[in-house]
């Protein structure tokens, strides 16, 4: 799992980028992690300026006033962008380092995989006739599960067939009173590769 900074400030508002650049600078400044700061933070503390002066004006100022704000704004957007990738390269990919410069970051999921063999999978006779429950423990990474059924024995030629569903449990109707079913299920991840549960068998209810 990977921490990126985040280089993106198109949704603060005016002030908070405001308060958010000079929080940056703060950080940053004698930060030993960051020894060569690129852009140089006089740079950067010059575009503050500019900005904050600039928003000073368009409280009862014009349509100009507006227009430098917005080009200022644009500029210091810019600087954190680029000194963002900074931190980011020069962040060792530690979680205390990226965020001793004030930047905020997020985690990138490693991808999951090989989902792993369904656990607690179990099946009961439920109160309605022809109905059995299903049940199995939430398998991590899993989007949805694939439940599985046909009638016993199961042979290789056995036709299953399949209910989808997001839940960990589900009752399955339709069944024939009386006859012996077999149940297995799989979870659904980003691998197309399909691990199954142990089987296990129910005789539907009359």
């Amino acid at each position: 799992m990977s921490t990126r900074v985040k280089v993106n400030f198109g949704t603060y508002t005016d002030s908070g980028l405001y308060q958010k650049s000079e929080h940056i600078l703060q950080n940053m400044t004698g930060n030993p992690n960051f020894a060569s700061p690129t852009p140089a933070l006089t740079v950067l503390q010059t575009a503050i300026t500019k900005y904050s002066a600039a928003l000073g004006k368009v409280v009862d100022g014009t349509k100009q006033d507006t227009v430098l704000k917005n080009q200022a704004r644009q500029e210091l957007e810019s600087l954190l962008h680029d000194l963002g990738l900074y931190v980011q390269l020069n962040g060792q990919n530690d979680e205390a380092i990226l965020a001793s410069s004030g930047f905020d970051s997020s985690k990138t999921p490693a991808p999951v995989g090989i989902l792993a063999k369904p656990t607690g999978f179990g099946a009961d006779v439920n109160q309605a006739k022809g109905c059995i429950d299903l049940w199995l423990d939430s398998i991590n990474g899993a989007r949805s599960y694939l439940y599985e059924y046909t009638e016993t024995p199961v042979t290789a030629a056995s036709a299953w067939r399949v209910l989808g569903d997001t839940a960990t449990s589900i009752t399955i109707s339709g069944l024939d009173s009386g006859k012996e079913y077999a149940f297995r299920v799989t979870g659904i991840g980003s691998d197309p590769t399909r691990v199954y549960s142990d089987i296990v068998t129910k005789v539907a209810p009359f």
